[in-house]
């Protein structure tokens, strides 16, 4: 596996649109990344912002941790119900 993140976010977008049976012309309008961009980021020359990043693991359906590589598990998380903090007594 590479080790550059680039890389290896890349190589997961790429995978992970292929698995789902996308082409790339068709994610780029589904995500609305212009394909240019898409295809530097699938081959680790391009960066990407946080808030694109989650957007591509939504469309995806993956977690960005999956995408980062930071773990091999690319189920996405279950949406957590927020907890309520407890007013400190003291």
């Amino acid at each position: 596996m590479p080790t550059d993140l680039r890389q290896v976010l890349g190589d997961r977008i790429r995978r992970q649109r292929i698995a789902l049976g996308v082409s790339q012309a068709d994610f780029a309008i589904q995500t609305g990344i212009p394909v240019q961009v898409l295809s530097r980021l699938e081959h680790g020359r391009q960066s990407i912002w946080v808030e694109r990043l989650a957007d591509l693991a939504g469309a995806l359906n993956v977690s960005t941790d999956y995408l980062l590589g930071r773990t091999d598990d690319p189920t996405p998380p279950t949406k957590r119900p927020r907890s309520r903090k407890t007013a400190s007594v003291g």
